[in-house]
């Protein structure tokens, strides 16, 4: 499967990137970059000639100065391949492999593995070329020009995920948008809850200050500046039931990551629809419930396959048996109406009331137990 990130996410990191005046031209200032993302360069139009020739490695070849330098560090192995477009006739390419803690000091000390190199060459010809990757590894690209030149050039690195067992992960989408090493690192995971293979999913993050945003990623990797209190974390895959972490708390440490488990969905899942609320005795529901009904809503647009039976529960411990019953199915024709009214096909929608014959706690001792018996589910048909 090809992976793509979001055209939007580039322009978010390019601008915190670049906004900094990082002198992309050197190994020191060389940019860590996402993969499958587009990325266009320009050569910073640096005069002379370097007489060590790429730190010797690339002896016999006179080379300018004139560099353009990215890095990846890849969180799983795969294969990689660089495409590129530009308008320059001839330049030199090299790939070093190097440990991630001190890049530029291994290549400068001829300690890296060159693990590709192109010299008077086009982008053309990199059409044919994959390189294995591993992780653990930092890898720096290094695109050289002739003095003087200005033009840029289009990069995008291609990476295609693997297991373990080296086959492809299908369904993994790694999104680094890291800008400084040195400072907090905050990751979110997204894996299927049996078999532990990552998910691309949208990840929405938000009262978390400048980790607020929308991704697309299985893997997301945040810098961030301060500990957030109470983030609101919302996850949609499809293929897989809807999953909010509220009041979230991301202390602030070196690196924190946080790994969010999603449920494949399969005919007879039952899903218990959190924060639906009614007034009491009817079935007119209260405008707090807005935010999980918008959530159902999306879960059914993201599953345009799945059909949903919404069961209606009440808290009663009257004999009202049959009263009951017809409350609790008025409240899971109410959600119905609401998902008809978003666009949802009302041939993919059904609605039961069971009223007080299944609650979770046959004799409630407490508020918060009363409130689980009185609750709104879904049924994958």
């Amino acid at each position: 499967m090809k992976l793509y990130v979001f055209l939007g996410l580039f322009w978010i990191y390019s601008f915190v990137a670049f906004s900094q005046k990082i002198d992309y031209g050197s190994c020191s200032g060389q940019v860590l970059v996402s993969v499958n993302a587009n990325y266009k360069l320009n050569f910073p139009s640096y005069k002379g000639i370097d007489k060590s020739n790429l730190f010797g490695y690339l002896s016999g070849n006179l080379v300018s100065r004139n560099a353009i330098w990215i890095c990846y560090e890849p969180e799983n192995n795969g294969d990689l391949k660089v495409n590129c477009k530009t308008n320059i006739d001839s330049l030199h390419f090299v790939v070093f492999k190097t440990d991630i803690s001190d890049a530029c000091h291994d290549i400068q000390s001829k300690k890296a593995e060159v693990i590709f190199t192109k010299a008077n060459t086009n982008c053309s010809e990199f059409e044919n070329a994959k390189m294995e990757l591993k992780s653990g590894y930092k890898y720096s690209f290094v695109f050289l020009a002739k003095e003087k030149i200005t033009d840029n050039i289009d990069v995008q690195l291609d990476y295609l995920e693997k297991g373990e067992d080296g086959g492809e992960l299908l369904d993994t989408l790694s999104l680094n948008l890291v800008y400084d090493r040195n400072k907090p690192i905050y990751s979110v995971h997204i894996l299927d809850e049996l078999t532990r293979k990552p998910i691309k999913s949208r990840i929405v993050i938000s009262n978390a200050d400048e980790l607020d945003g929308t991704y697309k990623a299985s893997d997301l990797f945040l810098n961030y500046k301060k500990q957030v209190k109470e983030a609101v974390l919302k996850v949609d895959a499809e293929g897989y039931l809807s999953k909010d972490l509220t009041k979230h708390k991301i202390i602030l440490a070196n690196r924190v990551s946080d790994t969010i488990l999603l449920t494949q969905v399969k005919r007879g899942t039952i899903a218990k629809l959190d924060e639906i609320y009614f007034a009491a005795g009817l079935a007119i529901i209260l405008e707090e419930s807005d935010p999980k009904l918008k959530r159902l809503r999306d879960f059914m647009i993201l599953n345009p396959s799945v059909n949903i039976e919404i069961q209606g529960h009440v808290n009663d411990d009257s004999k009202r048996g049959l009263l009951s019953k017809r409350l609790s199915k008025r409240r899971a024709q109410r959600i119905l109406s609401y998902l008809v009214d978003c666009g949802i096909s009302e041939s993919r929608l059904s609605a039961v009331g069971f009223g007080n014959s299944k609650p979770v706690y046959k004799n409630p001792k407490s508020d918060e137990e009363k409130e689980a018996n009185r609750r709104v589910e879904i049924l994958i048909k």
